[in-house]
């Protein structure tokens, strides 16, 4: 019998989240930062924003569609915790 090798694929997901203001833009950015930092082996996120007042999210992860998917799930909850933050101060 032949061992067969599990390969998994790496998955990227890119985010685009438009603001209305440059404002409410940077104070989310900079309240993702401070909650993304030291990522375990095999995933990555990157952030940068263009000039329509656009974040946008690189998310990259070598462990499997559940951790991708785990990934999003959190950050888009902390961006709807930050939102609700900078739509009420």
């Amino acid at each position: 019998m032949s061992s067969i090798r599990k390969i998994t694929p790496e998955i990227s997901i890119k985010l685009q989240l438009s603001f209305e203001k440059k404002k409410q833009l940077y104070a989310l950015l900079k309240s993702l930062k401070a909650d993304n930092v030291d990522f375990p082996r095999g995933l990555s996120m990157e952030m940068s924003t263009d000039d329509d007042n656009t974040l946008v999210i690189q998310l990259s992860s070598k462990r499997g569609f559940g951790t991708v998917i785990n990934m999003v799930d959190e950050i888009l909850e902390h961006i709807s915790i930050g939102m609700q933050v900078i739509t009420n101060a």
